[in-house]
């Protein structure tokens, strides 16, 4: 958890809400709002989030996402859990 007090806290409650999202929007079957929420989080993460393993691991995170919402959707909802845990959620 050390690398998550590292991110600004505006970064890591954004990249939370979007995982928190992401996760709902799967639980209901909506990939397509989910997806747009790893998106904005990658891009956030991109830009904002200063270079660590933290960042390595939610950049990994995301990428199974993407890879896993549609035809694994319980999944890529375990992976955004983890991802929220390792925020300090």
């Amino acid at each position: 958890m050390t690398d998550a007090v590292d991110l600004p806290v505006r970064v890591r409650d954004a990249l939370t809400a979007a995982f928190g999202d992401a996760r709902e929007a799967i639980r209901s079957g909506d990939t397509e709002t989910a997806r747009e929420c790893t998106e904005k989080a990658s891009r956030m993460l991109q830009h904002k989030g200063p270079p660590s393993p933290l960042k390595e691991q939610l950049k990994h995170g995301l990428a199974a996402v993407e890879r896993t919402v549609a035809d694994e959707p319980l999944v890529a909802s375990e992976y955004l859990r983890l991802m929220k845990q390792l925020l300090g959620e």
